[in-house]
């Protein structure tokens, strides 16, 4: 191995390990990057996808609600638009009672419709008594009422 080789390979080596070690998406810019994709999506609301609302989510429930959102949803194959229509006209809280209550696809649309306001505390009762143990934790009992 000559000696400009050698130089050349010990100048890269740094420059190779750094580019390695460092991620390739810094935090700052995944978080501009998902706060860009929120003005997006709330513009457009014909765009939004299942992940869109999955964030939308992990900002407003706890965790366990999120998975048991998600679950219901697959089950129903209820379609990433009805929710965020859902989820902008009621709130995630209303959303997990709706679900809780064993509204599918077809309820959630209903409801969507209706130009009344629903009976939320009909639909915490019937949550509740459906789905006990996603309500037994809960400091957001008090919000789930106010709805």
């Amino acid at each position: 191995m000559s000696l400009l080789t050698l130089g050349v390979v010990l100048t890269a080596l740094p420059v190779l390990v750094a580019a390695w070690v460092t991620p390739s998406t810094p935090a700052a810019a995944r978080r501009r990057s998902v706060e860009r994709r929120r003005r997006y999506v709330s513009r457009h609301p014909a765009f939004v996808n299942l992940g869109d609302v999955e964030r939308r989510l992990d900002d407003a429930l706890p965790r366990h609600q999120v998975d048991f959102v998600l679950a219901r949803v697959a089950r129903h194959r209820v379609d990433a638009p009805t929710l965020w229509a859902w989820l902008e006209r009621h709130g995630a809280e209303a959303l997990v009672l709706a679900l809780a209550a064993d509204h599918g696809y077809a309820g959630l649309l209903r409801l969507l419709r209706a130009d009344a306001a629903y009976d939320v505390h009909e639909l915490e009762v019937f949550a509740r008594l459906s789905t006990p143990e996603l309500f037994a934790d809960g400091p957001r009992a008090g919000a789930l009422a106010k709805n």
